[in-house]
């Protein structure tokens, strides 16, 4: 009568093992960090303004032990100018798309970049379109004169994705 009990007890612990380990072990946090580009000056691709780099500069200072593998910037020279000083203080090179090539970052990020810390420098109209590809719903809204905002969103292959809104820099 006792043997009846012990295999599925051994059977059930065995699967609890698998569970855990998926759960656990295999299943590394993706950190996407996410923010829009610094102010800018007047203009169909202008550069920073002052103030701009200043944040860019804050930006850096801010990100700098938050262990970044991968930076991607549009192909707007706001976006790169942003991101510059992360790039030279971590010796990366970015990851130039298009602006409109949310789908494309989105899935970068989800077969290239599994269990590493990605920087996305992006705009207003596009850093939700990004975040909801990502898996977070409803997505935050971002208005055209906030450039203090800084995404965080840990994301599990299996469990919950993480959403966090940080500033940064002078508001």
């Amino acid at each position: 009568m006792q043997k009846r009990f012990v295999y599925p007890v051994f059977i059930l612990f065995g699967i609890l093992i698998v569970v855990v380990y998926f759960r656990c072990f295999n299943n590394p946090a993706t950190t996407i960090l996410l923010v829009r580009h610094a102010e800018r000056a007047a203009g169909s691709d202008p550069p920073l303004t002052p103030a701009g780099h200043q944040r860019a500069g804050d930006l850096a200072h801010a990100l700098q032990s938050a262990g970044i593998d991968a930076i991607s910037v549009t192909d707007r020279l706001r976006t790169q100018q942003t991101a510059d000083s992360v790039e030279a203080q971590l010796g990366l090179s970015n990851i130039v798309l298009a602006e409109t090539a949310i789908a494309e970052l989105v899935s970068q990020i989800s077969n290239n970049y599994r269990g590493k810390t990605v920087l996305v420098v992006g705009h207003s109209h596009t850093l939700p379109d990004i975040i909801a590809g990502l898996g977070v719903s409803p997505p935050p809204s971002i208005s055209a004169n906030e450039f203090d905002n800084l995404f965080l969103i840990h994301k599990h292959r299996w469990g919950p994705i993480l959403l966090t809104r940080l500033r940064y820099g002078a508001y």
